[in-house]
């Protein structure tokens, strides 16, 4: 097993920082957002400059976001405290799961409007799909190919991507081998950062999950 991990070590391999946007207006209210371009909150704001000054460090070959506000001015700040400066590249593919008739509402208001529809999507999570929104068989199947050309186009060169929960959870879930009934099973903080090697001969090894600024080492 030693011999294998030192053989593996000395390999090639892409590293993503891979981010969950900062906190969002409305999250304290528990609302929920998914294609909604809801802004971010005071805190979020402050959240975005610790992840730039975090990023500063690296020497990025490039930043991929979301095309929604609360990922994309996130990777705009990153971009800039690079040198040199790095522009987003915005992917409406990393956009969040589409939440149609749910968007901005309250877990509490959704059981009450539609507790019907909320049973059903406990019942089979993968293939749910809310009135005017996704399933996450379909979130799976636009974001995945996303992650799988970043790979292609920087291989060997280290990332970052400024995403949502839902599209982070179901990327580390594939990497894993996990259903996507148990992506829940996989937490993702507000502005959480987690750190995947893809090496070249596309093994990934996840070096880190759920990391929050303060709780990050230097040896990552």
């Amino acid at each position: 097993m030693a011999r294998a991990r030192g053989f593996r070590e000395r390999m090639e391999y892409t590293r993503i920082f891979l981010w969950r946007h900062p906190e969002v207006l409305g999250a304290s209210d528990g609302k929920v957002f998914g294609h909604y371009d809801v802004g971010l909150t005071n805190d979020g704001k402050e959240q975005m400059r610790a992840i730039a000054k975090r990023m500063s460090k690296e020497k990025l070959s490039a930043v991929y976001a979301s095309d929604l506000q609360r990922a994309m001015l996130t990777a705009e700040t990153v971009g800039r405290a690079q040198r040199p400066r790095r522009k987003p590249v915005l992917e409406k593919d990393l956009r969040e799961l589409n939440l149609g008739i749910w968007e901005a509402m309250t877990y509490e208001q959704i059981n009450k409007q539609y507790p019907d529809e909320l049973k059903a999507r406990y019942d089979d999570l993968p293939n749910f799909a809310i009135e005017g929104g996704e399933s996450l068989e379909q979130l799976a199947a636009r974001v995945i190919p996303v992650f799988q050309k970043i790979i292609a186009d920087e291989q060997g060169q280290k990332v970052c991507v400024i995403a949502h929960g839902g599209v982070n959870r179901v990327f580390l879930a594939k990497l894993l081998g996990a259903p996507l009934d148990r992506i829940f099973r996989i937490d993702q903080h507000y502005a959480c950062l987690n750190i995947i090697d893809v090496y070249e001969d596309g093994v990934p090894v996840i070096k880190g999950v759920n990391l929050r600024v303060v709780d990050m080492k230097d040896t990552f």
